[in-house]
């Protein structure tokens, strides 16, 4: 067997750990170590050295480890070493397969039904500690390649990706389908387990990823949970529908109640002024007109016979509008007074026309003053009614004041003599 004076490794990158078939080596040959590698020196199946990323020249002066290892072999006078040397390749191995042989059996935790879940995907792993990945992994094998790692783990790897799995899909509030789409949170909850079980020999799980969690489309328990999730769409959207029926029928009694009100008090105010119109002079005009409307409907019935029926018809429309003129009079002017009477304590807005409280000085829709300010007796300090020239109680001359004079800029109101604001309005006398 030749012995070497470069020593390097030449495998090819699948490969984790490589042994350099060599196991002579001249003292002062050269180690050439990669930047992703490790070389470990081992002698009689003990790791004496381990080198890292470089260039070495191996003499026992700078490595006084080399003076154990010496034989007796030379090599044109230069005395050699023998031991193995192993390369462990420290870079991330990806695309490393798992997935689920048989299907996982698991409660939906939405509808309680058990359905059958596959999953499948792939994880990266690299060594972490060579020689602990050298001593548990390697042992007494020439080489370690990808395929041992998945080959070693697989058992291991997927009673807790299967645990895991199990327990993240029932403990989940949303259905199985649903929770199978996150796949990125149940990957990362899985990251720790693994990465206990590749410690300890030496590995590390630097990504795991899940392609795909489904259960089988020819599953039985798939179609009963779509029947099921179709009457649960169709009962919501009847109980939405039911609803939205009810707050229209709400929407709509509420709009017609407010049209009754409306329309109520519009016919009460036509008929308000109606009345307030047909008897401003106070003397049961609107029975009055009813009574003549009457007449008039008869006389002209009357004008259109021939000869002496015409006087008769005539005096009996007159007789018999003269009757219901009465009679209508009297209906009239009892609802007249009756209406009046309800109205007994209140005051009528002599613009408007509103009806307001008694007691009230201004009117509550328009603002005009019901009742004119009093004035008062300068002696004895009694009301005096408008229009008086002497105090009704004590005999006082009133004093007349022009008009412009007496008027509240403001409200209009008069304003009694000596008075520098308005009793009414409270604004100041111009």
């Amino acid at each position: 067997m030749p012995i070497m004076n470069v020593i390097k490794n030449e495998s090819f990158g699948d490969m984790l750990c490589v042994k350099i078939p060599c196991e002579d080596f001249n003292s002062g040959s050269q180690l050439i170590v990669a930047e992703y590698e490790e070389a470990l020196f081992v002698k009689d199946g003990v790791v004496e050295q381990v080198f890292g990323p470089g260039k070495y020249t191996l003499t026992t002066q700078n490595y006084p480890f080399l003076t154990k290892l010496m034989s007796r072999i030379l090599t044109g006078g230069v005395s050699a070493y023998n031991c193995k040397v192993y390369f462990i390749n420290k870079s991330h191995h990806l695309n490393l397969k798992w997935g689920t042989s048989d299907a996982l059996r698991c409660l939906d935790p939405v509808w309680g039904i058990e359905v059958h879940v596959q999953a499948r995907g792939a994880y990266t792993v690299s060594v972490k500690d060579g020689k602990k990945f050298f001593i548990k992994m390697v042992g007494a094998n020439v080489n370690a390649a990808e395929s041992d790692i998945v080959r070693n783990f697989r058992i291991s790897f997927l009673q807790n990706i299967t645990d895991e799995m199990v327990a993240y899909l029932t403990s989940s509030s949303d259905e199985i389908l649903v929770t199978c789409n996150k796949k990125k949170a149940l990957a990362e909850s899985l990251t720790e387990p693994l990465n206990e079980i590749l410690d300890e020999y030496g590995l590390e799980l630097n990504n795991f990823y899940i392609e795909n969690i489904e259960v089988p489309e020819h599953d039985d328990s798939m179609g009963r949970i779509r029947e099921m999730r179709i009457q649960r769409q169709e009962k919501r959207f009847e109980r939405e529908q039911s609803m939205a029926d009810q707050r229209m029928q709400f929407g709509m009694r509420q709009e017609e109640a407010e049209a009754e009100r409306y329309i109520s008090g519009q016919k009460a105010h036509a008929d308000y002024e109606r009345m307030k119109i047909r008897d401003q002079d106070g003397n049961n005009g609107w029975a009055r007109q009813e009574a003549s409307e009457i007449m008039k409907t008869m006389a002209e019935k009357g004008g259109n016979s021939t000869g002496a029926g015409i006087g008769m018809e005539l005096g009996m429309g007159l007789g018999v509008g003269r009757a219901m003129g009465n009679m209508a009079g009297d209906f009239f002017s009892n609802m007249n007074q009756q209406v009046m009477g309800n109205q007994s304590g209140k005051l009528i807005c002599p613009k408007c026309s509103s009806v307001n409280p008694e007691g009230m000085k201004f009117c509550g829709n328009c603002g005009t003053p019901l009742t004119p300010p009093a004035v008062k007796c300068s002696s004895c300090g009694q009301e005096i009614p408008a229009g008086m020239k002497f105090c009704g109680f004590c005999g006082t001359p009133v004093p007349q004041v022009p008009a412009e004079q007496l008027k509240c800029s403001q409200c209009g109101a008069n304003i009694a003599p000596g008075m520098k604001f308005c009793g009414v309005c409270g604004a100041k006398a111009e």
